[in-house]
């Protein structure tokens, strides 16, 4: 298998003779369409970025009342730590 080609090998290449050599902005018009999904990635992020924020929306405190609740346990709370003596080690 290693010495299929052994006899062209070491031949020196001189290029096509019939065509011109394709300038970068050629070749890439030519391989553009293989970049269909360009943008793809950024815009799943910003699909998740969105779910994201409507699940931390959902969580929030919908009314005056909700939000009072939510305070007053972590008022509660906070008053409870403050009034914890601190442990002996």
């Amino acid at each position: 298998m290693k010495d299929d080609y052994k006899d062209i090998i070491d031949l020196p290449y001189n290029g096509v003779k019939q065509h011109s050599r394709m300038t970068m902005y050629e070749r890439a018009a030519q391989l553009s369409p293989f970049a269909a999904l360009t943008g793809h990635n950024d815009m799943l992020d910003d699909t998740a970025r969105t779910k994201e924020e409507a699940d931390r929306e959902n969580d929030m405190p919908k009314d005056f009342e909700e939000w009072y609740a939510v305070l007053t346990q972590m008022t509660e709370q906070q008053m409870l730590d403050l009034n914890d003596e601190p442990s002996e080690h």
